[in-house]
């Protein structure tokens, strides 16, 4: 069986970057001999030992951040659809909405986090209300963007075949505005875990923002560097989620790419 250039390719640089990890380890573990570093960075095999050790509480707050980012990343999709579905039946109110989401942005939404504590308490919604504020902004703008670079002649086309609002958003703004609503995605799925970590950090039972603010006030690097590979594991793992599903759907555009 013929493998195909392009495989070749993508298999190699799979290959270089495995060599360029295993290389980052060893070197991880070399430097680690200095008692300096190590009380800082602690080493890969200290990581791995103290993982075996606390599995099930590094479960725990895996699970916790999972759920507050995967709720609040749904959540922001939700009302996202919900105002532009809402915008598409009313257009002149996105000349309203878009200037204010846009502005919005101006005050940095992670100072929000100790306001959300306040309001929501220390349990699972403050967390899950920052997680979608902070999702928002990225899908709802990529998507209006999908939908107004939809080319003036499919509109046109549209009011011919007399189609209604909701053939509109069903057969058109929907599906053409697919690869931006999935670009949206892609940065959300990140944010949604950032989100739910720093409002953690402002106060919480259980999650990994927890243990990071933890192992900073008791210096342990092993805990801070559990917790970091776990968190860029849940913001990896979101992500190749819609990496994939845009494989599922999106196979009409990426053939062209």
């Amino acid at each position: 069986m013929k493998i195909s250039s392009e495989k070749r390719q993508a298999y190699g640089r799979y290959l270089i970057y495995l060599v360029l990890l295993v290389l980052l380890i060893l070197a991880w573990e070399k430097a680690a001999d200095n008692s300096n570093f190590r009380l800082l960075m602690s080493s890969p095999s200290l990581i791995c030992e103290y993982f075996g050790e606390n599995f099930p509480a590094l479960l725990t707050a895996t699970y916790a951040t999972l759920y507050e980012s995967v709720i609040g990343l749904l959540i922001a999709i939700a009302f996202s659809f919900l105002i532009m579905i809402i915008c598409f039946y009313i257009p002149r109110l996105m000349e309203f909405v878009l200037p204010v989401m846009i502005t919005s942005q101006v005050i940095p939404l992670i100072t929000l986090a100790p306001l959300f504590i306040l309001l929501f308490g220390i349990g699972y919604t403050s967390k899950i209300m920052m997680a979608a504020l902070i999702c928002f902004f990225p899908i709802f703008i990529n998507f209006a963007n999908g939908a107004r670079l939809i080319s003036r002649n499919i509109h046109e086309l549209m009011y011919i075949y007399n189609a209604s609002k909701t053939q509109m958003i069903l057969r058109v703004y929907f599906p053409l505005s697919t690869p931006h609503i999935i670009s949206g995605l892609k940065i959300a799925a990140t944010l949604a875990v950032i989100g739910a970590i720093v409002a953690e950090f402002n106060g919480t039972e259980v999650g990994l923002g927890k243990n990071l603010f933890l192992s900073a006030k008791r210096l342990e690097p092993e805990l801070m560097m559990s917790s970091l590979i776990l968190s860029s594991f849940l913001g990896g793992s979101l992500y190749a989620m819609i990496y994939f599903l845009e494989l599922r759907i999106g196979k009409w555009y990426l053939k062209n790419n």
